[in-house]
């Protein structure tokens, strides 16, 4: 509460949104911008604090947390559990798996004052193994699916596009356990189909339909690299200004390889395609990877003896989805599909909706009429509605920077307009349609946008 007895309003000075809407053109590119990147930094999501490191600004952790929920969700459908493992692994239970010395430089090593080795986990697959072989499970454990959203550290060479390639990132994170290999695929497929969901409540949606790339999420067949296993998938949108790796489709099916894979796309023969044809027509793209799936079969059981009714291996699976670096994506997605327009998907909105009076705080009346409104929506929509409390800048310039921020739900109140009537702003509507409604009306349209999520 504050002083005078009334509760804290959110405004969007307090949310550190509005104090930056001309940083894009003042700041030297010190490294590379991509339009996502500039949109975070503009609009208030992110601050670099050095490179490959940043601050989440509220509305940058609101859409992170709403994020998590939105994974959260699709992971309890498929009967996966919540955990959190230590971020400092050990020295000796990377060693046992053979990565100490094979990852390279891109792990982050330390010391404590009695010279024991610690690395920052950029992955955690020895240290859910290495769980599981301690705690002596039989059949009735499994299928056992485990998984944990928290940050992960790589010493990146060359941190790039704000949070795409960054030092320290948050990272979704499953390890799955089964009795055979018949049902760790079993597992994989489900996990995959879980993954396909989280991306249609995006607005990414997972198709193996090349003409419509701009809107899709390509299913990669990828290598193993450096954590193992004889099966792979990576999710990738297809971002030809954010995109970081080289994406080969065949024109016919759809199907699509990393470069990592094919080598060369000169022979025009994608490994694994369904047309099983000699050549197949070949598309290149760009891609960013959101996601990886791994089979991998006993890679690490068999090292770490995680065993159940203590005689059988059991057969692992690890499943990735790069929730900050997805972030960002979804604004890069959004930004190229809709000239430049940022479109939330409601689920995942910093705020569902903002209250613009069009005056100055001298407006009584007008200030009056704006608190009343924030109260009731509040009520009914608690944490999701912001006011636009900065005078400071001109009617112009609020206007367009709400549309800048992509609320879904904005309403404007003018003096000009009678007693209890608004206008309504939909995001999502092209034409920016506005209507003027009377405050049943209004909480009606909010409840039928928000109703679904």
């Amino acid at each position: 509460m504050s002083s005078g007895g009334r509760k804290l309003v959110t405004t969007v000075n307090r949310l550190l949104a509005g104090s930056n809407t001309r940083i894009a053109t003042s700041r030297p590119a010190t490294q590379y911008r991509t339009n996502g990147y500039e949109y975070m930094e503009r609009c208030g999501f992110i601050r670099q604090s050095f490179s490959g490191g940043y601050y989440l600004l509220p509305m940058g952790a609101r859409v992170l947390h709403k994020l998590v929920s939105v994974i959260d969700q699709e992971m309890r459908s498929v009967g996966a559990c919540k955990m959190s493992a230590p971020i400092l692994a050990p020295a000796y239970i990377w060693k046992q798996s053979g990565r100490w010395e094979s990852i390279g430089a891109e792990l982050y090593r330390l010391e404590d004052r009695h010279e024991a080795q610690f690395c920052l986990g950029p992955t955690h697959e020895e240290m859910f193994t290495h769980l599981v072989a301690t705690e002596n499970i039989s059949y009735r454990s499994l299928p056992l699916r485990l998984y944990q959203i928290d940050r992960k550290f790589r010493d990146e060479m060359s941190p790039q596009s704000g949070l795409m390639r960054a030092k320290e990132f948050w990272m979704k994170d499953m390890y799955t356990f089964d009795v055979s290999e018949s049902a760790a695929i079993e597992t994989y497929n489900e996990v995959c189909g879980a993954y396909e969901s989280v991306f249609h409540r995006l607005l990414l949606p997972v198709t193996k339909d090349y003409y419509y790339y701009c809107h899709i999420v390509y299913t990669v067949k990828a290598n193993q690299g450096t954590i193992g296993g004889s099966q792979s998938h990576e999710y990738h949108v297809i971002s030809e200004t954010a995109g970081m790796d080289t994406l080969y489709t065949c024109d016919k099916c759809g199907h699509a390889v990393n470069y990592e894979v094919t080598g060369d796309s000169a022979t025009g023969i994608l490994p694994d395609c369904p047309l099983n044809e000699e050549k197949c027509p070949v598309s290149q793209y760009k891609g960013v990877e959101v996601a990886h799936a791994f089979f991998l079969g006993t890679t690490y059981s068999e090292k770490f003896e995680a065993l159940y009714d203590k005689q059988k291996l059991c057969e692992m699976g690890c499943y990735g989805i790069g929730v900050s670096r997805l972030l960002q994506t979804i604004i890069e997605h959004s930004l190229a599909v809709n000239n430049g327009r940022m479109i939330w998907p409601v689920s995942i909105a910093p705020m569902n909706v903002c209250i613009t009076p069009l005056g100055n705080k001298k407006d009584i009346q007008l200030i009056s009429k704006a608190m009343d409104l924030y109260d009731k929506l509040d009520s009914r929509y608690p944490g999701e509605v912001v006011l636009d409390d900065r005078s400071q800048l001109s009617i112009g310039e609020r206007v367009r920077h709400i549309e800048l921020l992509g609320y879904p739900i904005a309403v404007v109140i003018g003096l000009k307009l009678q007693e209890n009537h608004f206008e309504l702003h939909l995001q999502s509507e092209k034409d920016k349609i506005i209507k003027v409604v009377q405050v049943d009306e209004l909480i009606e349209t909010i409840d039928n946008i928000l109703k679904y999520y």
